[in-house]
């Protein structure tokens, strides 16, 4: 009896397996500006600094502590003329009874030393929204929602030890293709209307 039903299972289990649709990769594009609240050597509080990043999804993520869930990408972000780093993460947090999160994380980072100190990362770029306005934990593809994500936006590039660069997001512009493609389950971890 258990031989027969292994033979029928996993013939039925290679099938499921061929026949799940297969994964398709989300590009989003931001550009965005920071107004420097803390500098570091020659570039000071006031200082205006554009910024670009792009990243693809790969179809892998996975739930994080606080209800948050990492989506991992591959990309790149840029600041200023010279500072760039890899994306390798894109954080989501739906339905927090404190706020919403999209978080762009860059490692790997180069282009930045001052007085022999190298900041190298992370580098990342934080959007909070009011509670509940993202639907679930997946990386949104409508540029509303990114542009709704306004309750405060914030950058961070950090250096070895607690130096850092940080500013206020002051400008942001998302494009994200294609429009349908969801990467993660789309259940809140917080129940709706606590």
């Amino acid at each position: 009896m258990l031989d027969c039903a292994m033979r029928c299972f996993l013939p039925m289990l290679a099938c499921l397996i061929l026949l799940a649709p297969p994964t398709v990769a989300m590009t989003c594009s931001l550009d965005f500006t920071v107004t420097v609240t803390q500098g570091a050597g020659m570039i000071r509080p006031g200082t205006p600094l554009a910024g670009r990043a792009h990243f693809t999804t790969t179809g892998q993520s996975y739930p994080a502590g606080g209800g948050a869930r990492v989506h991992i990408v591959q990309g790149e972000m840029r600041i200023g003329p010279d500072i760039t780093g890899e994306v390798w993460a894109v954080i989501t947090t739906a339905g927090n009874p404190v706020a919403d999160l999209l978080a762009v994380h860059a490692r790997h980072v180069t282009g930045m030393t001052v007085a022999g100190l190298a900041y190298r990362g992370p580098m990342t770029l934080n959007l909070y929204g009011h509670p509940g306005h993202l639907p679930a934990p997946t990386i949104p593809t409508d540029p509303a929602q990114w542009a709704a994500m306004d309750l405060r936006r914030s950058f961070a590039l950090h250096a070895y030890g607690y130096d850092r660069l940080a500013g206020a997001v002051t400008a942001l512009s998302v494009a994200c293709d294609p429009a349908a493609m969801i990467d993660s389950a789309p259940e809140s971890a917080y129940r709706a209307a606590q």
